[in-house]
Order: C-alpha cells, then sequence, then structure tokens
C-alpha cells in the first residue's frame, strides 16, 4: 500500500509538473504574444485617428499635442515589440516583416506632419486618408498574422496538456483500482482510523467555517446556517444574523432590482451567478462574486439555497478608474470582449459609442487641471446616472474621452438612448467660456451599433465607433451614429 501510495504520488508530481509547465509556456509565449500583438493593433487605430487630429489641426499648439499622443502611441508599440522579439515562437522574418512596415508607416506620419507644417493641409489630410489608412490596414492585417500564430501555438500546448491529463486518467485509473483492492485487504486498519478521520472532517469543518463565505438559506431567502469567514465579510455575529432575511446580501443602490432578478432565476430552479456590491457603514463599497445554487430533498424539490461569495473588491478596484470611479480601460477590454460573444451567441444587438468632451485643453488652460478633474468626474456621474439597466456599462477609456457599451437596442433606439447621455452633461450647466460650441461644456458622441451576426471583432465595431465620432466632432456636440 505505501508502495502504490509513493507510486501515486512521483506519478501525480510528474503529471502536475508536465501540465504545469505546459501552461506556463501558454502563458510566457502564445498568451503574451497575442496581447502584445493586440496592443499593437489598438495604437495603430489610435494613432490613425490622432494623425486625422493632425490633419485637421487649427494650430501649432492643436498639432504639437495630436503629435505627441501620435508619438505616445508609438512608444507603446515599439515595447510590445520587444515583447514579441522576445517570446515569439515562429520565423523571427515574420516579425521584421511588419516591424519594418510599421517603420515605413513612421514616415508617412513624417510627411503628413511636414505638408502640415508647410501650409499643405489639404495634402496632408489626403495621405492621411488615402496611403496612410492603406498602410495602417496593411500593418493591422499583418499584426493579425503573428495573433493568428499565437492562437495556433496555444492551441498546439493545450493539445499536449490535454493528452498529458487523458495518460494521467488512465494511469491513475489502474492505480485507484489497485487502491481498492488492497484497502479491502487493511479494512480494518481504516476502521481504527475512523475515529482519527472524524478530527480530520472536523478540522477540514473548521477551516471551511473560517475560509469560506457560504451560507445555507430557506425558502423565503432567511439566514439557516452561515460561516464565520462570511459574517466577518458582512460585519455581523453569526447568533445576530440566523433566522434573519438575508436580502440575498445585497445593498447597492440596485439591490431590490438585483434580488427580484436573482429570485426569478432561482425560483425556475436554475442556479444564479454574478457580482453584488455591499456598502458598509462607514460607506465603504464592496463586490463579491456570489453563486446561489437551489439545493433539492429526497423528491427532487426545492427546499433551500446554498449561498458561496468570494470577496472580489481588490479585482474591482483595479478595474476601476480613480478620478472617475468608472471602469477604466481594463475593464472595457474585458467587458466589451465579453459582449461581443453574448451578442454573438444570442443574434442580439450590440452599441459601442465613444463620448469626447469638446474643447477640453480650453477648458483645462481656462479653468486649471484640478477644475478639469471635477469636470470630468462630474461628466462620468452624469453618464452613469443614464444607465438603467443591467447590461449598461460605461467606461473611461483615455484623458475626455468614454466609453459606452450597451445590447439589445437598434440603432435607432441607440441614438435615441444616446442622445439623453449628451443631453444630461449639457444640461449641468459647467460654464465652459472657450468653447466654441457652447457657453456650457458639451460632449460630441460617435456610436456603432451592430447585430450579432454582423459582429466581426472589438476592433471593426471601435473603428466604426471612431469615425462616427471623428464626424460628430466636425460639429460638436452632437451624437452621430455610423
Amino acid at each position: 500500500m505505501i508502495t502504490l501510495i509513493v507510486v501515486i504520488g512521483v506519478f501525480s508530481v510528474y503529471t502536475v509538473k508536465s501540465i504545469s509547465a505546459d501552461t506556463e509556456r501558454l502563458y510566457n509565449h502564445p498568451f503574451t504574444v497575442s496581447n502584445a500583438a493586440r496592443d499593437i493593433k489598438i495604437n495603430l487605430i489610435s494613432m490613425h485617428r490622432y494623425m486625422k487630429d493632425v490633419a485637421l489641426a487649427e494650430n501649432e499648439a492643436q498639432m504639437d499635442q495630436a503629435s505627441a499622443l501620435v508619438e505616445a502611441h508609438e512608444e507603446h508599440v515599439f515595447d510590445s515589440f520587444v515583447i514579441i522579439f522576445d517570446r515569439f515562437l515562429g520565423e523571427k522574418a515574420k516579425i521584421h516583416r511588419v516591424y519594418q512596415s510599421f517603420i515605413a508607416w513612421r514616415e508617412i506620419r513624417n510627411e503628413v506632419i511636414a505638408l502640415k507644417r508647410a501650409g499643405q493641409p489639404e495634402q496632408a489630410a489626403q495621405i492621411t486618408k488615402g496611403k496612410g489608412a492603406e498602410h495602417v490596414q496593411r500593418l493591422t492585417d499583418q499584426t493579425q498574422e503573428l495573433v493568428d500564430f499565437a492562437a495556433a501555438k496555444a492551441s498546439e500546448f493545450r493539445h499536449n496538456s490535454q493528452r498529458n491529463a487523458w495518460q494521467s486518467v488512465i494511469v491513475m485509473s489502474v492505480l485507484a483500482v489497485l487502491a481498492v483492492v488492497l484497502s479491502v485487504l487493511i479494512s480494518v486498519v481504516i476502521m481504527r482510523s475512523q475515529k482519527r478521520s472524524g478530527e480530520e472532517i472536523k478540522k477540514r469543518a473548521h477551516l471551511i467555517d473560517q475560509n469560506i463565505m457560504i451560507a445555507q438559506l430557506s425558502l423565503d431567502g432567511d439566514v439557516v446556517e452561515i460561516s464565520n469567514a462570511l459574517c466577518r465579510y458582512l460585519g455581523v455575529l453569526q447568533h445576530n444574523i440566523l433566522g434573519t432575511p438575508s436580502h440575498l446580501f445585497t445593498t447597492g443602490d440596485d439591490a431590490d432590482a438585483l434580488q427580484e432578478t436573482i429570485w426569478h432565476y432561482l425560483k425556475t430552479g436554475t442556479q444564479w451567478s454574478g457580482e453584488i456590491k455591499r456598502v458598509t457603514g462607514d460607506g465603504t463599497a464592496k463586490w463579491a462574486k456570489m453563486t446561489i445554487l437551489p439545493t433539492l430533498n429526497a423528491d427532487y424539490t426545492i427546499d433551500g439555497y446554498t449561498c458561496i461569495l468570494q470577496d472580489m473588491t481588490s479585482k474591482k478596484l483595479s478595474l476601476t478608474d480613480n478620478l472617475t470611479t468608472l471602469g477604466n480601460r481594463r475593464q472595457y477590454e474585458e467587458t466589451l470582449e465579453r459582449e461581443i460573444s453574448l451578442a454573438k451567441r444570442n443574434d442580439t444587438y450590440l452599441t459601442l459609442a465613444i463620448l469626447d468632451i469638446d474643447f477640453f485643453k480650453n477648458y483645462n488652460d481656462r479653468y486649471g487641471h484640478p477644475q478639469g478633474d471635477t469636470a470630468l468626474a462630474r461628466v462620468g456621474k452624469a453618464i452613469i446616472s443614464c444607465m438603467r439597466r443591467p447590461n449598461d456599462y460605461t467606461f473611461r477609456i483615455g484623458g475626455e474621452e468614454f466609453a459606452v457599451l450597451f445590447s439589445a437596442i437598434d440603432r435607432d433606439e441607440s441614438r435615441r438612448f444616446l442622445d439623453t447621455i449628451r443631453q444630461s452633461v449639457e444640461n449641468m450647466n459647467i460654464p465652459h467660456e472657450t468653447s466654441a460650441v457652447s457657453d456650457h461644456l458639451t460632449i460630441s458622441i460617435g456610436g456603432a451599433t451592430m447585430n450579432g451576426g454582423a459582429l466581426i471583432d472589438a476592433e471593426h465595431l471601435y473603428i466604426d465607433a471612431d469615425k462616427a465620432l471623428y464626424m460628430a466632432k466636425e460639429g460638436r456636440n452632437q451624437t452621430i451614429m455610423a
């Protein structure tokens, strides 16, 4: 029996190390290269967009600002190329081809800037919209080849991991059968160890009670059992909460609506999983991932619910913009990918809108950056005040630029909804004496709506929304749909 245990242990260690090595290779190479290549694509789009700002600049200051933004994104591209050159597992010639193509784009960029400074804006704009746009698209396609190669490598590593796992299952099954045979022979020893096992079970139960946030609820949602770990998270004592309504442990502004949604799922016999927000007595916000599962009795009817929580406050804060408390760029990218997948699967509409504060540089120059930060925070509150549904999302994705994402609304309804956001910002009556379109601070909005069947990826949806924003900024304080 000892020999068998040693064999199982050695084989388990070997298998775990093998799978761990495949996983490490998966993250250190394909995933890293894929993420770096995607960052290149995103920065290419941003560079081309700011090149439009260069071409449309009305004075040297605006052109210098737009040129600086282009150079900033170029630095990000160079950083991503360093990662790809270090981690790429394919032929280096592929990377060199993409890199040289990027260097060639910089020559186009220099040509546009030179024409603009030489007082030839029409030629600069023509190159930006023509040769520049074509080169960016070609460069984007070449970068996609790196992404595709990384995806293929990831699939290869995943296949190896699955093969190792399957081999492990076979070997472990054989060893398990041998263990069963031997366990029958030593049943007396096992019976003698029952007392010790009982003590171990109590220890594990104690560990669960102290470290896992879990509760048992009645059919009405009252607390029947609750771990001390969850009591600490809730800030209550165990004997004070037992037998009281749980309210599904939600206390946010949308607690009533969220509880209604959760009960709708639970009453139909299925589980519910999602994020909840709690606000403590001192006003501190906490977030948790909560899963509630119906528990069944011997007749397979629901006689209560099991509720499991996982604290996500640290992760949530890492996805939040500190100034506006909206989602940051990282959360924007994660949410957009998830919502695109849902729209494709459910064949529903998905709308992405990019919002930009009009003449915000002038605002900062006139009122100062601290007042500019205050204005950004107020604009964020105005935007989020218009969000009414659980699948309405808003983010600050950079500077004075915000993004709004929502689903299940067609193009016309989306435009009306976005225009209410624009009007809400204007109705705050934030003074803006240096604006060319209003005495108050305003925003321009560009939106793009696509049906799930027509969605390709986040990049194409962003490009359409960005084009619409470009048109909206020509007149300012308006909403344009692509």
